[in-house]
């Protein structure tokens, strides 16, 4: 049977001697694997289509444990992002956490909606801010958002740290008995914006003034923290 599908492609694997195993991302089932057939011979009809950080239309067999690729066509390349290192690299952050937090089998329009947003998003504003903004609506849909209207130990407005452990900001009382680092107000101010916002508001906070990678480590942070899931790709992204 064929099904078409809507996709976004996060990574693809070698597979014996000329095939690949595209692992995507749907709103209807979830994690998909896919086994694309010669995908890596040069005259592959859909070799163009299936490249990672790609939004595509595929026509695939439906099967339980690995489905079957029949044809791929692109409906959305992120050529930005693939011309633009830091870019590229921020992509594959966000297609890793994608792959990490979606289940096989279990549609989820939300995290489809948001990463296919995200990776246009990332096309047009700063690469750091769309990961910080990625991260923090993941978070936030996961029920663990940083607590940033107050010292999230004892409720204090005026925050000057930031604690990974406790889960939000922390006042100099407390900062004193959490393991909290100590931020400039315009870097508690930006972190706090993020926080709340959503990913339409891209523009104008990119016009706040750069996002360092510094915020986004603290992004990244607390997403490791209360999702015991390493991320490979930050690695690559902080040594650039």
């Amino acid at each position: 049977m064929n099904d078409r599908i809507e996709t976004l492609i996060l990574r693809i694997d070698p597979y014996k001697e000329s095939d690949g195993l595209i692992q995507v991302i749907t709103k209807e089932q979830g994690k998909l694997t896919v086994l694309a057939k010669g995908i890596m011979k040069g005259n592959s009809k859909n070799a163009h289509a299936v490249q990672p950080i790609t939004h595509c239309s595929m026509i695939v067999d439906l099967k339980e444990s690995i489905s079957l690729l029949h044809t791929a066509s692109i409906i959305e390349y992120f050529r930005p992002i693939k011309e633009d290192i830091v870019k590229l690299a921020v992509a594959s952050m966000i297609a890793e956490i994608a792959a990490q937090v979606s289940s096989a089998d279990q549609p989820d329009e939300f995290l489809f909606e948001i990463t296919k947003d995200s990776l246009s998003a990332l096309c047009r504003y700063p690469a750091l801010l769309i990961g910080s903004l990625y991260i923090s609506q993941i978070l936030r849909e996961m029920g663990i958002s940083p607590m940033v209207d107050g010292c999230v130990v004892c409720d204090d407005s005026k925050v000057i740290g930031i604690s990974i452990a406790e889960g939000g900001f922390t006042c100099q009382r407390c900062s004193k008995n959490t393991a909290s680092k100590y931020y400039e107000a315009g870097f508690n101010r930006m972190f706090r914006h993020i926080v709340k916002a959503q990913l339409n508001h891209a523009g104008t906070l990119a016009s706040q003034g750069d996002i360092s990678l510094q915020l986004l480590s603290v992004f990244v942070d607390f997403f490791k923290e209360y999702t015991s899931i390493p991320l490979k790709s930050w690695e690559f992204l902080r040594n650039l």
